[in-house]
């Protein structure tokens, strides 16, 4: 389970919890559908299992 946060160039954020493979899964899913984002750091969160 990760979380992913992602930074627009306005400065607005938004974040999404979500079953991925790895980090790298996540932000490229989040980079996928937010082309233009500055910043997208995906976290995992420990103790939650796939």
């Amino acid at each position: 389970m990760y979380r992913v946060t992602i930074q627009m160039p306005d400065g607005s954020q938004g974040e999404h919890h979500g079953r991925y493979l790895s980090g790298v899964d996540a932000a490229l899913a989040a980079l996928a559908l937010f082309p233009q984002a500055r910043r997208v750091q995906a976290t995992w969160l420990a103790g939650e299992a796939l």
